[in-house]
């Protein structure tokens, strides 16, 4: 559970909302307003973006807990462990789906970019080339987590061990 939070967090962490939150607008800078950001948000076709991310974190997470538990389980285990499955995805869906997270991200966006940098995106991401980079971002991002699970995997295992030797000392 705990390389499914990390896998989470590592997810939003690089989305273009986790990353716009970094970014700060110029004072004087006219900002965005919502159609603005609206016809970004169609350009980039992000529906559709989270859908595949959504895909994408669901496979991950199917594959770690068979990775984990699925050589040492029954079928009739296996079958509670498929339906413990479906319900945790039918409850991340249900607050991880893009109409939950539009509002949100529209209002980052309007906050933290101008008026030009949206309509300059928007341009980018209509283009061919952006509309090319869009649609291979969840396979970018897919290949990114596999990359980094073993390093996801050894810091986890350090950190348990960091706490199991720090607990050991305090009693």
């Amino acid at each position: 559970m705990r390389r499914i939070g990390l896998s989470l967090v590592l997810l939003f962490a690089f989305s273009p909302a986790a990353l716009a939150q970094t970014a700060t607008q110029p004072p004087a800078a006219e900002s965005a307003n919502a159609a603005d950001v609206d016809r970004l948000l169609q350009a980039m076709d992000m529906k559709t973006m989270m859908a595949g991310m959504m895909r994408q974190m669901q496979g991950a997470q199917e594959k770690m807990l068979t990775d984990a538990f699925g050589a040492e389980l029954d079928e009739a285990k296996r079958a509670k462990m498929q339906d413990a499955m479906a319900i945790s995805s039918t409850i991340i869906q249900k607050h991880l789906a893009w109409e939950a997270l539009e509002p949100a991200v529209r209002k980052v966006y309007t906050q933290v970019f101008s008026k030009r940098e949206v309509q300059a995106m928007t341009a980018f991401y209509a283009s061919p080339e952006g509309a090319s980079i869009l649609k291979k971002s969840p396979q970018a991002m897919g290949l990114t987590m596999q990359e980094i699970q073993p390093a996801m995997q050894a810091a986890m295992q350090e950190v348990k061990a960091a706490i199991e030797q720090q607990a050991a000392a305090a009693k």
